[in-house]
């Protein structure tokens, strides 16, 4: 099995790691799309910039063979359009993340990297049908960047807001809502707390695997490839509007 993964080769060695004996997870290194790829996501302003990037991506994922592609960011910006677009499953580690942790009990919390990024998430949660389970989001207020340089005066400040999610608002599971803050931080937050901490970028490369080995791909019902990848419709042809 071939996965597709669209961030950089640290994390890519990550989820290769996490991956199960004979899953391959490589990265586009030699594509250049056309669309702009932002360093960091940390507003929908970024998101938006993303998600053409995204869709190119999965495009000639595909192409080349792969069975699925993991996206890179817990956002899922672009993840829905790029399922238009493709056969292969298209795994954005948000809604990977956050329907496990709707598994693991009856409520979960998220941490999510600062105040601009706390509606967004709610919103991503909401859009995944999963408002409901959700009893917060709370920002750690840590910028993109400082996440990937670690740290143990942010992991402390993790903690704490972990620690206010399963105390104050009573959630039984816990999201990371940000690849960075899963890459660097899951596993210690894991071992140090003492409910189920879902690490989106690990789930993601297992969702991938359960989905290929399952011979299932999203429902073209409900992401149907657009009339405008497919050429003219019907109407436009025949002069109608």
């Amino acid at each position: 099995m071939r996965l597709c993964y669209l961030g950089g080769e640290e994390r890519r060695r990550y989820l290769q790691d996490a991956a199960s004996p004979g899953v391959r997870v490589e990265c586009l290194t030699d594509f250049t799309a056309s669309a702009t790829r932002p360093e960091t996501i940390e507003s929908l302003y970024d998101e938006a910039l993303l998600a053409p990037w995204t869709v190119e991506a999965c495009i000639e994922a595909e192409r080349r063979g792969y069975d699925a592609v993991l996206t890179g960011c817990v956002g899922d910006p672009g993840v829905d359009a790029a399922r238009e677009q493709v056969q292969i499953p298209v795994i954005g580690p948000g809604q990977a993340a956050f329907h496990t942790a709707a598994m693991l009990g009856y409520s979960f919390a998220v941490l999510s990297p600062l105040d601009s990024t706390v509606r967004p998430t709610w919103a991503l949660i909401r859009h995944v049908g999963l408002g409901e389970r959700c009893v917060a989001v709370r920002s750690v207020n840590c910028s993109v960047m400082a996440l990937r340089a670690g740290g143990s005066e942010t992991l402390e400040k993790l903690l704490s807001v972990a620690r206010r999610c399963l105390e104050e608002d009573g959630a039984d599971s816990l999201v990371l809502a940000c690849a960075s803050m899963s890459h660097v931080f899951g596993d210690a937050l894991a071992a140090a707390l003492p409910a189920p901490v879902v690490n989106a970028v690990r789930v993601s490369v297992r969702m991938a695997e359960m989905l290929v080995g399952s011979g299932l791909t999203h429902s073209k019902i409900a992401y149907p490839r657009p009339a405008s990848a497919a050429g003219p419709t019907l109407e436009r042809v025949v002069g109608r509007e």
